[in-house]
């Protein structure tokens, strides 16, 4: 490996001269460590996939845009619910909360086959029968709802409900895990107009939009449900619960895979619910995160929890990485770590912040983790992520780790290199285990042209192949630009 940094202020010229590269293969990263920067353009030629590839992957990486109603539910869960919870309060709106805080005091109890009605994230009301109640191992009970509709002979069966409420609540179950590394999902808060410290947790089932289809929106946790419904306004459509809501058509259309993902799904969903109460309401609202950090918070736990609950699947290894370096047919390299664009046509943020976060967990341990979940050492989500990568390795950084993971995946650096920094290594620590990763033996797919701008931490790679002779070439690095190039 050869690398150039350009720390100045300016683009700076850069000539590569590497020697005994006949017949091997050169792979460019550029790792923009800063604010976004124009680029100039570099040859891809050589790094362009034949078109044949290009339509496969298009058609298994389709690129639609985030769902509307989901983009919305992460905007409330990021922003919009500080409004509700700093709104200035005259005299008679103080005491109409109050006496709303002294009705919710007692908290609903249902039995099984008891029904209600739950709104969704697309602002319908969906009627639900109550299919299923346990209690964890710390004494929460966890209720399992499905929608009317969809219970029955090939659609949510006995069988599925059994099975999803033991992976979730049973001991050793994505609750336990969740809450034994991140704490519990709810409590006493002294925020005003949310709902009781005590509280059953609501896995809620439906049939989020009758496309005949598993996947796509496969759940969500919206913090409006959060607070207590005052009949008018945002709380309008809050179900007054601590809820998170799984796609019925991926659990019985999708088989052994469907409800394989909804575990980790349910992982996922449970750290955006924990988050929500630890960070936004005990810490104080300057201490969210913001969407980017928030999901990638979220998919390291997937990662984490993956082989406690499939020991032959891990969510990093098998699903995150393998998307980041083939999706849409040119890889998901472009996407800007602070800037939340799921599923675009040049990227996808989940791919890209989950790959991230996966190289992190590796890299840092456990450890660092929780130091991220309970950092309260700044207030800008960049600069608590950098905080925490610096309490466990003090002479890192966000762009140094970001660097070392552009290009350890898009370099495909093999494993057994012994380029330590640039290598997801295996883990066991706190009950859990990370298998490695062998970026090398994975299918790489590549940018068919070179971006006019490098958005900040995102990166951009290029390949040279069969370089005949000496390999050498001259490229203009743009401020806050590193340069690695990779030779094997």
């Amino acid at each position: 490996m050869w690398q150039a940094v350009n720390s100045s202020a300016q683009n700076d010229t850069v000539t590569i001269a590497i020697n005994g590269a006949t017949g091997r293969t050169a792979t460019l990263v550029f790792t923009n460590e800063g604010s976004s920067q124009a680029m100039s353009a570099v040859p891809v030629s050589a790094s362009v996939m034949s078109s044949a590839d290009v339509v496969a992957n298009a058609a298994t990486h389709p690129s639609t845009g985030e769902d509307p109603h989901m983009a919305a539910v992460h905007e409330f869960n990021t922003n919009g619910w500080k409004a509700l919870v700093n709104k200035p309060s005259t005299a008679g709106a103080a005491a109409s909360a109050e006496v709303i805080g002294a009705v919710q005091r007692t908290v609903a109890t249902y039995n099984i086959g008891d029904t209600r009605d739950f709104w969704l994230m697309d602002y319908t009301q969906r009627h639900m029968t109550l299919e299923a109640t346990t209690t964890t191992s710390d004494g929460t009970k966890v209720n399992l709802w499905v929608e009317t509709t969809e219970y029955g002979t090939g659609k949510i069966t006995p069988t599925i409900v059994n099975t999803l409420l033991q992976n979730y609540a049973g001991a050793g179950g994505v609750y336990d895990m969740v809450t034994g590394v991140g704490g519990p999902f709810w409590g006493t808060v002294t925020m005003s107009g949310m709902i009781p410290g005590a509280q059953p947790v609501d896995l809620v089932v439906a049939n989020f939009n009758h496309d005949g289809q598993p996947y796509g929106t496969v759940g969500y946790f919206w913090a409006i449900n959060n607070f207590v419904n005052q009949g008018s306004g945002a709380t309008a459509v809050s179900n007054s619960d601590l809820s998170l809501y799984l796609d019925s058509e991926t659990l019985y259309l999708a088989g052994t895979a469907g409800m394989q993902a909804m575990q980790t799904v349910m992982a996922h969903e449970s750290t955006h619910m924990q988050n929500f109460y630890r960070r936004d309401m005990l810490m104080g609202t300057q201490y969210a995160y913001d969407t980017w950090l928030e999901e990638t918070t979220a998919m390291m736990m997937e990662d984490w929890v993956s082989f406690n609950i499939d020991p032959t699947y891990n969510s990093v290894r098998d699903n995150r990485l393998p998307q980041y370096l083939t999706y849409n047919g040119h890889g998901s390299y472009t996407c800007g770590l602070t800037t939340w664009d799921p599923a675009d046509t040049t990227c996808d943020s989940y791919t890209t912040n989950g790959s991230f976060g996966g190289f992190l967990n590796r890299q840092l341990g456990l450890t660092f983790y929780k130091t991220l979940l309970n950092d309260k050492n700044a207030t800008a989500s960049i600069d608590v992520l950098n905080d925490a990568i610096k309490q466990v390795r003090p002479d890192s950084s966000v762009a140094q780790e970001l660097r070392h993971f552009t290009v350890a995946a898009s370099g495909q650096v093999p494993f057994g290199a012994n380029m330590s920094l640039y290598a997801f290594p295996s883990r066991a620590e706190g009950g859990f285990t990370l298998p490695s990763i062998d970026p090398s033996k994975k299918t790489r797919d590549l940018p068919s042209a070179s971006p006019g701008v490098l958005l900040g931490y995102a990166s951009f790679p290029a390949v040279r192949a069969n370089i005949s002779g000496k390999y050498q070439e001259t490229v203009t690095l743009p401020p806050g630009v590193t340069l690695s190039v990779v030779v094997q």
